[in-house]
């Protein structure tokens, strides 16, 4: 994924070998990561009130797997 492509708010999908999660954009970084929300309890319309976890753009796509 392109860094000028992620935006605050955007809903992403995290990729690993061992899983993938939904999550939503909170901040932005200069170091090729961003922060994402991954849990809120489905309350993701207040992800802005939960922690982000701190995720390279590289594991992201744009989008949520459904």
């Amino acid at each position: 994924m392109l860094k000028s492509n992620i935006k605050i708010g955007q809903k992403v999908t995290y990729n690993s070998t061992y899983m993938t999660d939904k999550g939503i954009v909170k901040t932005l970084s200069n170091d090729g990561c961003v922060f994402v929300v991954y849990h809120c309890d489905n309350n993701w319309e207040n992800y802005k009130d939960y922690t982000a976890a701190k995720t390279r753009i590289d594991d992201l796509e744009i989008g949520w797997r459904e």
